[in-house]
């Protein structure tokens, strides 16, 4: 495949999935809490972040190294991917005898452990399909990275949108076992196609696995800070509160939000870390792609945090059977976070594609430190509210050490002038944004007419440019189709 600018792929996998993704989120699992109610989705919630906080059983570094490898040796591929794949097997079985093992020790009724179990099978089954989904951009592949990304959430719309909208009928049970039959259908596309451009030996050694593992440790550790706190504030609101997980299902109400965002960050990051990665074994120069990459974010940022700061009520009200002020109270601190959030898949994606991930990991304990301190503290005062601030403060104070570290390294800067627009921007827009709130009009052609105002000062002050790409090409050296 011959080289093509970044920003092209970048386009095609945003539309793809501002197409899909948004109708799974707010048609599917909002109508899906809407029938189950704030309770019942709240224990669904809790359980479902437990299983988050265990992720680095099933992906111990495994999938972000696993890409950098990938993308400095794409002509070896078939050297490892079979042997990798029986390591995850191996890994998915740990991680469900651990989840039913601390489970025990920390009180989780009996009746939970079925659905325990239902959920932790979907969480090795996600796990796999990225897995296997990963090597596409890994291989320079960039375009079937935009059919993988949204395939899965493309058969849940089918499944679960049958049973809400056609049959009217949804329990939680039904809902678990439409996720595992869509990730089981989507494994199966993705390895078929997989192996049209690799072979694919399933063979085991565990002295190679041991040395997969092994130079995986210092990306499990990445993922296992990041689960920790990015998903320790559902658990403990749930078993900190006796309140038969209402907190937790009104929190989880305005995180389905920040989720859905921090989704399009991700897909963004699942690009930027094979060209990082690429560029840097080639010894290429890294801090412009790092930085017109910030620009981007910047952008992306400002939408979502101000769209959902100014406007938490109407969107509260209007995705919510059960809406009460708590929701919106919590979700317009909550959807704040995603600046420090946005910003790390960039800063992170980098320092994660250099391999030294020491300090980084030192940045993201700190996290976890704080962020567990401030929900000790603030869930039994202020329940949703307080756990939304603590995420807050936790995701900016480590996007900011992020930073830090990011321009020690590489002085990804840029230049004055660059800089002032990027000010200038965020001066511009959050002014603009407040006014144009304030406007006596439909509260959705305000959000229209915000965002209009947004990307028309992004293009303005040249924070995105039709050729923002151009003069950083991705480098790609595959042949097949």
């Amino acid at each position: 495949m011959s080289s093509q600018a970044f920003g092209k792929y970048l386009i095609i996998l945003v539309f793809v999935n501002l197409l899909i993704k948004p109708l799974y989120i707010f048609g599917i699992e909002t109508q899906a809490q809407n029938l189950l109610g704030p309770n019942t989705w709240g224990l669904y919630f809790g359980l479902l972040n437990f299983c988050f906080l265990f992720q680095i059983i099933l992906d111990p570094g495994i999938h972000n190294q696993n890409t950098k490898w990938v993308a400095e040796n794409r002509a070896h591929l078939s050297e490892r991917i079979g042997e990798t794949i029986i390591l995850k097997l191996w890994m998915g079985l740990i991680f469900l005898l651990l989840l039913a093992i601390i489970g025990s020790v920390i009180g989780y009724p009996v009746t939970y452990y079925r659905l325990l179990g239902m959920i932790g099978i979907n969480f090795f089954l996600s796990s796999f399909y990225v897995f296997i989904k990963s090597h596409f951009p890994a291989m320079g592949d960039y375009a079937k990275e935009s059919f993988y990304s949204v395939l899965d959430k493309l058969l849940l719309i089918i499944i679960i949108g049958f049973q809400i909208y056609i049959l009217k009928d949804l329990s939680l049970n039904s809902f678990i076992l439409s996720i595992t039959a869509a990730n089981v259908i989507a494994i199966v596309i993705a390895y078929s196609r997989l192996r049209k451009f690799s072979s694919i030996r399933l063979q085991f050694s565990l002295r190679n696995a041991i040395g997969i593992l092994r130079h995986s440790f210092g990306f499990a550790l990445v993922g296992l800070f990041m689960s920790l706190f990015n998903r320790m504030d559902g658990v403990m609101l749930q078993r900190m509160l006796d309140d038969d997980s209402y907190a937790s299902g009104v929190y989880a109400a305005g995180y389905r939000i920040l989720d859905a965002a921090n989704m399009f960050a991700l897909l963004f990051a699942s690009l930027l870390l094979p060209m990082f990665a690429y560029r840097l074994s080639q010894k290429h120069e890294i801090g412009k792609l790092a930085f017109q990459a910030a620009q981007i974010m910047l952008v992306m940022v400002s939408l979502v945090a101000l769209t959902g700061y100014f406007y938490a009520e109407d969107i509260m009200d209007l995705l919510y059977v059960d809406y009460t002020p708590q929701y919106a109270d919590s979700f317009k601190i909550l959807i704040l976070s995603f600046i420090g959030v946005g910003f790390s898949y960039v800063y992170g994606t980098l320092i994660t594609a250099t391999g030294r991930l020491f300090v980084f990991n030192l940045i993201l304990f700190g996290g976890i430190c704080v962020n567990w301190y401030l929900n000790y503290q603030w869930i039994p005062i202020e329940t949703a509210v307080g756990a939304a601030k603590a995420s807050l403060i936790t995701q900016i104070s480590v996007m900011l050490c992020q930073y830090l570290l990011v321009v020690k390294e590489f002085g990804i800067n840029g230049k004055i002038k660059s800089q002032l627009s990027g000010l200038l921007y965020v001066v511009l827009v959050v002014v603009l944004a407040y006014f144009v709130h304030k406007l006596s009009i439909h509260w959705m052609i305000r959000v229209i007419i915000s965002a209009i105002i947004m990307i028309i000062a992004s293009f303005l002050l040249g924070l995105i440019r039709l050729d923002t790409f151009n003069s950083t090409q991705v480098e790609s050296e595959t042949n097949y189709t």
